[in-house]
């Protein structure tokens, strides 16, 4: 032991050290899960809804959706988002209907959608 250094004060002094650096981290991580836990979806104000039915994908011919029963093209790069702000898989989501809100490319194809939960949609009507 040191000269001048008490037994007492190196026990204290080795047990606070990694019980404040234990205790910090512990804050950290558990604000790093209750951020993860809330996603936060940024849907643009001037996005359409509509119902969305993905084609089933085909080799012979271009990928097509339709929105409310009118058949658009696709936009290289399309995203559809799913209700956790998730991208979604197309061909798993081919052939449901989906209640969205999309954004359309300057060429008038499907770029982006976010597949709406049911208080969004709640909350979208009670706005109408």
């Amino acid at each position: 032991m040191p000269a001048g250094r008490s037994p007492r004060q190196s026990a204290s002094s080795r047990f606070i050290k990694p019980l404040l650096t234990l205790s910090l981290g512990a804050a950290l991580w558990l604000g790093a899960t209750g951020a993860m836990a809330q996603p936060v979806r940024v849907i643009p104000v001037d996005a359409p809804q509509a119902k969305l039915v993905i084609a089933a994908p085909s080799a012979g011919s271009p990928q097509t959706v339709t929105l409310d029963g009118k058949t658009i093209g696709v936009a290289p790069g399309l995203r559809v988002f799913g209700t956790d702000n998730q991208l979604q898989n197309m061909a798993a989501i081919a052939g449901q209907k989906l209640p969205v809100q999309y954004k359309l490319d300057l060429y008038g194809q499907l770029l982006t959608a976010w597949v709406l939960s049911e208080q969004e949609q709640k909350a979208l009507k009670a706005k109408s």
